[in-house]
């Protein structure tokens, strides 16, 4: 249960990931900076619970981004496994070491993912020449596929999904369109996270319902020189009226 969005800034992007959790969850850990195996660093916050993440970014720019897939069942991969027992978070910090995004989309496709529940991957990463590019990968339970090319990151983008139905929250879309797509600046982009509709509080970007609500907002920035900006924003359980209730720049 996620909102993802993507805009390009100079010489690079900005995204925002707001997490949405079941309240019975325990508190996510925030944001740190690691060093990888493959000699590189790089920034994830943790799932306190299943140990992995749902948005990491490297220092050279390369990021992930995971939200659920909750389909109907006529819309799921054939052979589906009826049992899961493999968090989806535990998938990025593997993809991390890749070397780029098209050898990170090669290593998921060859990766054992029964188990594992659907989901869509955000892929950004730099490309030679100069620049940054994405693509979106989907896992159906089975199969891998590649629904959108990749593409360079010259446009707003948005994802989104809820566990009672993806279908139920692409309203999340059109305010998209209207909030940041006319000016993707800093300001639209956060206030598009933290918008709500007090009569759709379980549909709204920054959601709640009696089980769930959103937990947090990771903002990643990336112009191609520096380290990336990253911005993580834990937000209060007292809903409808949720506030942030801590911030963490981490550089």
């Amino acid at each position: 249960m996620c909102t993802i969005s993507i805009v390009p800034v100079e010489n690079g992007y900005r995204v925002m990931h707001s997490r949405d959790e079941l309240r019975s969850r325990s508190p996510e850990q925030a944001p740190a900076w690691r060093m990888l195996e493959n000699g590189k660093t790089a920034c994830w916050p943790t799932d306190t619970d299943a140990g992995g993440t749902w948005v990491a970014v490297r220092e050279d720019g390369f990021y992930l981004g995971l939200v659920n897939l909750n389909l109907n069942d006529d819309e799921l991969d054939p052979g589906l496994p009826e049992a899961f027992h493999i968090s989806r978070g535990t998938l990025i910090p593997q993809l991390m070491e890749a070397d780029d995004v098209e050898d990170a989309l090669k290593r998921l496709t060859t990766m054992d993912l029964r188990g594992m529940k659907p989901f869509r991957l955000l892929l950004v990463g730099p490309v030679e020449g100069g620049g940054f590019a994405s693509a979106i990968a989907r896992f159906g339970g089975v199969h891998v596929t590649l629904p959108a090319p990749f593409e360079p990151v010259v446009r707003p983008r948005c994802l989104a999904s809820s566990g009672l139905g993806d279908h139920l929250v692409q309203c999340r879309l059109p305010l998209f369109r209207e909030m940041v797509v006319p000016d993707p600046s800093p300001e639209n982009q956060r206030a598009f996270h933290f918008h709500q509709w007090p009569d759709k509080l379980e549909y709204s970007v920054l959601m709640s319902r009696e089980n769930a609500r959103t937990s947090s907002v990771t903002s990643v920035e990336h112009t191609g020189t520096d380290l990336p900006n990253v911005v993580y924003e834990s937000v209060a359980e007292a809903c409808p009226e949720a506030d942030p209730v801590g911030s963490e720049m981490l550089q």
